[in-house]
């Protein structure tokens, strides 16, 4: 074997290394010039080739690739990637060929894991036995390096120190060096393989991703960290995907940690890697890569293009939208949804203060994102939809969990900065110290059986951080120490607003609308024609309108965010259907025509204007007032969002206050 065979180009651009490799690594640190010469220098250390040690700290956890090497050749093989990124993954892969790493005899002798070094200046041995060499630490203040053993005889090779952790590296998945060569070559000389939506479309099909997931995976793009993986014009183009939908589609797959990514992807390629190119090649990728979706994920429910579409626009920071979809198509397989969580406090050095745990984490994350779906998946969900139908079960899963006597939750409320416990024991009196704790708390702690509060640490700047203030959900209600919890913490999105309308009378109202089955399938309830037709009939006869107009009227006195888009959605009504309700209003002067920033529309109620930031709806000001979102002093800004409650009893109320 030639030395250089095993080396990357002089003119490879190497620091795009971690850019190219994005989703596949954890981070980007020591992914930079020299990685690919490393692996290869590691190779030949381990197989005796050279006395030479390699540098260590070159590509953080790059040894997950042993065995995995199949995920970054169905990347490089990819249409979406750009070329000067691809140039790095296939002289990854050129490098890869010639190392024991892609030596299925090699592979079937060799292991990693973890090791305590006898002396941090000595990270390697070999002998006739064979070789172990350290080749990074494992993480942010943990003791030990991660080691790659490679045996080549009978007994254990001597180690440089104490070996804690050990496992074989995965053998029989793709990327042999016949596989690699051949592949690199193939894409040298064709170019990425072809695309094929009817592949992508299976394989969503078949695991129950979005469309823009399933797109994304095919292409071997699980995750969109980095700058460069923002799809060009002509990406898009081809793939059928706007950017807000690939943003959503990869954070629907941004769940999947790095090794779960790697495991995935690893032998989904073909043993010919040609076959790629040929007619039928995608589909069977997409085959393999469903198989190994389901051996791994399981299969989610299907949610249509359409609910996902909606979704996008409500999109959560905390969750992908199609994996909220997913919350309420299958309830009952959520873990966070039906196991009480284990929240008692635990010592951060993160935060200064006590926190949740993981599963508090997870379960407030999962409240939040739910409460605040409820109103549009209840709204702008057609009747029969499966996201839809599935609300009140949710619902009452959330209540079940919160009603656990030994929940608690962060009330993420108003900043209480600068003050202490003890600043804050007078406002809680008969207060104990908190007695419950899964690890001890070093700092002073309340807890008066509904509200714990725990000290704040000390910042860098040497000022004193908000306390801890938690509940217990299961003792909130209208006593003394809730009101007490009340006046010190509330504020629009805080958990404990949450939980008063999870439990509250409008959501139940929104739960027996849904369970009574009253909207026709395939009807909105924002079309008034479906869930308030007497107030239609009333409004059409008082104003003299036909039904057309009235239905568009009560929209636009009733609903946050009328679009233009929306109401031909909800009314399934074309352009030219729209403009003559909305002529028809105009000659009755009972609107206004205009262009406002972010308004969606054209047609307006008369009176004044709320303008509004994201998440907020702009909107008329007599409308904020009517459906209860908060204006600033001057009235011209939307602060909150509104609650609005049933569509039916809210457009009937809107008919009868309505601006005279």
């Amino acid at each position: 074997m030639p030395e250089d065979s095993t080396r990357p180009a002089a003119r490879l651009n190497e620091d795009l290394i971690s850019a190219a490799l994005s989703g596949l690594i954890g981070g980007s640190g020591y992914w930079r010039a020299g990685t690919l010469a490393g692996f290869a220098r590691t190779g030949d250390y381990l197989t005796g080739r050279t006395d030479q040690l390699p540098d260590q700290y070159r590509g953080w956890y790059w040894s997950r690739f042993i065995g995995r090497i199949g995920a970054v050749a169905l990347r490089a093989s990819s249409f979406p990637v750009h070329a000067d990124l691809r140039g790095v993954l296939l002289a990854m892969l050129d490098v890869w060929a010639g190392t024991p790493f892609a030596d299925p005899a090699a592979l079937a002798r060799m292991r990693t894991g973890t090791i305590e070094l006898t002396d941090d200046g000595a990270y390697a041995a070999r002998d006739e036995r064979g070789a172990v060499l350290a080749v990074h630490g494992i993480g942010a203040k943990a003791t030990g390096r991660h080691f790659v053993e490679l045996r080549t005889g009978e007994a254990d090779p001597p180690a440089p120190g104490d070996i804690t952790e050990a496992e074989a590296v995965p053998t029989g998945h793709w990327g042999t060096p016949t596989q690699l060569h051949g592949l690199t070559a193939l894409v040298r000389a064709n170019g990425p393989a072809p695309w094929d939506r009817d592949a992508a479309a299976a394989l969503a099909d078949a695991t129950g991703l979005s469309r823009a997931a399933a797109s994304l995976l095919l292409a071997g793009i699980p995750d969109g960290s980095y700058v460069k993986w923002r799809l060009d014009a002509e990406a898009r183009k081809t793939l059928r995907l706007k950017q807000s939908e690939a943003d959503a589609g990869l954070r629907e797959l941004n769940d999947l940690q790095v090794p779960a990514r790697l495991d995935l992807l690893a032998g989904v390629l073909p043993d010919d890697p040609e076959q790629l190119w040929q007619p039928g090649g995608q589909t069977a990728l997409a085959e393999r890569i469903a198989e190994a979706w389901r051996t791994q994920q399981g299969t989610r429910p299907a949610v249509s293009e359409a609910t996902l579409a909606v979704a996008t626009e409500h999109e959560s920071v905390r969750m992908a939208p199609a994996a909220v979809c997913t919350v309420f198509t299958d309830p009952t397989s959520n873990a966070v949804l039906t196991r009480d969580a284990d929240t008692r406090l635990r010592a951060s050095s993160v935060i200064g203060h006590g926190w949740e745990g993981e599963d508090g984490l997870r379960f407030k994350e999962l409240l939040a994102v739910t409460c605040h779906a409820m109103p549009w998946i209840y709204a702008e969900l057609p009747g029969g939809d499966p996201v839809r139908e599935g609300l009140p079960e949710v619902a009452a899963l959330l209540r079940e969990r919160l009603a656990h006597p030994e929940m608690l939750l962060d009330t993420r409320g108003s900043s209480l900065r600068g003050w202490t416990v003890a600043d804050l024991a007078p406002s809680f009196p008969g207060a104990q110290e908190y007695r419950e704790a899964r690890t001890p708390l070093d700092h002073p702690t309340l807890d008066d059986g509904l509200t714990v509060i725990a000290e704040g640490g000390i910042d860098r700047r040497g000022a004193r951080e908000s306390p801890g203030i938690y509940f217990r959900p299961a003792q909130y209600g209208k006593d003394d120490r809730s009101q007490r919890l009340d006046s010190a913490v509330d504020c629009e999105g805080s958990y404990l607003s949450l939980v008063r309308w999870l439990r509250g009378p409008e959501c139940r109202r929104l739960e027996e609308r849904i369970s009574s089955g009253a909207l026709p399938p395939g009807s909105y309830e924002t079309d008034p024609r479906a869930s308030a037709p007497d107030t239609v009939a009333k409004a059409a006869a008082d104003l003299g309108l036909d039904t057309d107009a009235a239905t568009l009227y009560l929209q636009l006195l009733a609903l946050p965010a009328p679009t233009d888009r929306n109401i031909r959605r909800w009314n399934d009504w074309t352009p030219a259907r729209h403009k003559a309700a909305a002529a028809r209003l105009l000659d009755a002067s009972l609107v206004v025509a205009d262009r406002r920033p972010r308004a969606g529309r054209t047609t307006f109620l008369p009176g004044d204007w709320a303008a509004a930031k994201k998440p907020h709806q702009p909107m008329e000001t007599w409308k904020a007032d009517l459906l209860g979102a908060e204006l600033s002093r001057d009235r011209e800004q939307v602060l909150t969002s509104p609650t609005t409650g049933p569509l039916p009893e809210l457009f009937n109320r809107a008919w009868l206050s309505r601006p005279r």
